[in-house]
């Protein structure tokens, strides 16, 4: 089977060029988010120029996630806490997911998500390794996350947050086919249903060498 190599689009050079990619900028709203309108235009993959377009877009500082593991009893840590997003589906706003927050500038990410692992969970974690960083919506939104796992004794949930960022969040030991079919019921975060597939990946791929 022929490998599939992305064809690299000459980003540098767009940026670097006088006519770079965002012509103009307006700032919609300025508040816990900003709300930002790019008038743009770009290279084709043709050769040719787009139009001059607008596109909004949602600017968030860069966010850490954790996936806490505990390899003896096969269980994971999620958190439950309301957001306000499923609201405008007409979801249940109660989520499941990962222990995350915000990085604070001039902060390590893998620093930022160990100060926010304890304040959401109790538990303090060396998150050892990175599984990798995402984009969780970039066709509206610049946020950016970084993924990191880590391994601890699970032996109490609890209810936890600061009380002063109006944080109500509750914890919840579970297994990793409990957390999977609350990811088939669409109750969980994007962020925790990739950490979930990777360590369900993980977990497939110890066992074949197993054997």
């Amino acid at each position: 089977m022929k490998k599939f190599i992305p064809k690299e689009k000459n980003f540098l050079s767009q940026l670097s060029s006088s006519n770079n990619i965002i012509k103009e900028t307006t700032l919609c709203h300025d508040g816990f988010f900003q709300l930002k309108n790019h008038t743009i235009q770009y290279d084709k993959f043709d050769g040719t120029q787009s139009q001059v377009h607008q596109r909004e877009v949602l600017v968030r500082r860069p966010t850490v996630a954790l996936l806490i593991f505990d390899p003896r009893k096969k269980r994971v840590l999620l958190t439950e806490q309301f957001r306000v997003g499923p609201l405008e589906n007409k979801d249940d706003p109660w989520l499941y997911e990962l222990p995350a927050g915000i990085v604070e500038v001039g902060e390590e990410p893998r620093l930022a998500i160990e100060r926010e692992a304890f304040e959401e969970t109790g538990y303090q974690c060396n998150a050892k390794i990175m599984i990798g960083e995402f984009y969780l919506s970039p066709g509206g939104s610049s946020e950016k996350t970084t993924l990191f796992y880590a391994e601890t004794n699970l032996t109490k949930s609890g209810i936890h947050g600061e009380s002063d960022e109006n944080e109500d969040i509750k914890t919840h030991i579970l297994s990793v086919s409990s957390a999977i079919t609350l990811m088939q019921q669409g109750k969980l975060s994007v962020t925790t249903s990739l950490a979930l597939m990777w360590l369900k990946a993980n977990q497939l791929s110890e066992a074949l060498n197993d054997h």
